[in-house]
């Protein structure tokens, strides 16, 4: 049974619905769907306004929109290495120097797919055994609160509860995370 999160979104004053990221064989629990326009670049982030409509963003390996949501999300390489590389450090300027982007992408691996689907958008109660990671959208104080909250029973030889690792949004969303079954903040 999937947690109910109404009391915390009231209490901490969350008007943002809270999305998820879904790792599911399925598409027909999350339509209404929506996909990025094959070939064209674009952020997973761009369908945020589609999510508030009930829209559920459909991402594969074929179809995932930008580079760095096909790395991330579905281990897939648009690009050589070296480019990735320059494009991250030089372009971009997410790193100090290609060596040490190097070194953090040795590091960091993208997740691996249970399923051909992802799926970003509202959360669905029945699908909660596909659920890999929640986004909240939240204003600092409301981040805090979540902190917190996330720490309340954490013993200091407990694993962290709240990260807060290097990486694009749409990475953080399930790309970075070393075991997608232990619950982090």
């Amino acid at each position: 049974m999937p947690p109910d999160p109404t009391r915390l979104l009231n209490k901490a004053g969350m008007t943002h619905p809270l999305i998820g990221l879904y790792d599911a064989p399925d598409p027909s629990p999350f339509e209404p769907l929506v996909m990025p326009t094959p070939g064209k670049w674009a952020c997973v982030f761009m369908f945020y306004r589609k999510w508030l409509d009930g829209h559920t963003l459909q991402v594969t390996r074929e179809n995932f929109g930008c580079g760095g949501a096909g790395y991330w999300l579905c281990h897939v390489e648009t690009r050589t290495r070296e480019d990735f590389i320059k494009f991250l450090a030089e372009d971009e300027g997410l790193k100090s120097s290609p060596e040490l982007m190097n070194r953090w992408l040795d590091y960091r691996r993208p997740y691996e797919q249970d399923h051909p689907n992802l799926f970003i958008g509202p959360l669905k109660d029945d699908q909660y055994e596909y659920l890999r990671s929640v986004t909240f959208y939240v204003n600092p104080d409301q981040l805090g609160l979540l902190m917190t909250g996330a720490n309340y029973e954490n013993a200091p030889d407990d694993p962290p509860a709240v990260i807060a690792p290097f990486g694009s949004g749409c990475s953080l969303m399930l790309g970075l995370f070393d075991d997608v079954d232990i619950p982090l903040g």
